[in-house]
């Protein structure tokens, strides 16, 4: 039986037409949970970058209650992680997240990690690319450019 190719950077990204503190808690409880949090030092509010946030909860609840704001953020785990797994949460300005997934693993993983978040975030917009993520200005952009990619495994 020949070995399946490993391949590093894997990016999975959904859209969630939302924003929401739960999904976001959701997503990091599901793929990475005791995860890192963030760094409290590098974000502020967009029209007061002095404002120093409390917590993180702190952080995502203003964001996620905010309307018109964009802001990314990445999580990542250090310690039982074999995956490598990151999550990021895009929030965009027209109040929609673009979730991701980076991730090393096999081709049979990239497929399991794109259908997990899809259902997790109850989304048919996804898509997979390698290194960098996809681009994209809004969530309807998001939606125009990659809503009609459907892969084999789906």
């Amino acid at each position: 039986m020949k070995e399946e190719e490993f391949i590093r950077g894997i990016i999975c990204q959904v859209l969630v037409k939302e924003k929401s503190r739960d999904l976001i808690y959701s997503v990091l409880n599901e793929f990475i949970p005791d995860y890192e949090p963030l760094n409290l030092d590098f974000i502020g509010k967009p029209n007061d970058e002095a404002y120093e946030f409390e917590s993180e909860d702190e952080i995502i609840s203003y964001y996620t209650h905010t309307k018109g704001v964009r802001q990314t953020f990445y999580w990542n785990k250090y310690e039982n992680n074999p995956n490598r797994i990151m999550v990021g949460a895009n929030i965009l300005e027209d109040d929609q997240i673009v979730f991701s997934l980076t991730v090393d693993g096999t081709k049979e993983k990239k497929a399991e990690y794109l259908k997990r978040l899809k259902t997790l975030l109850n989304s048919e917009t996804g898509v997979i690319s390698y290194i960098n993520p996809v681009g994209y200005d809004n969530g309807q952009d998001f939606e125009t450019k990659y809503g009609s990619i459907k892969y084999k495994f789906e």
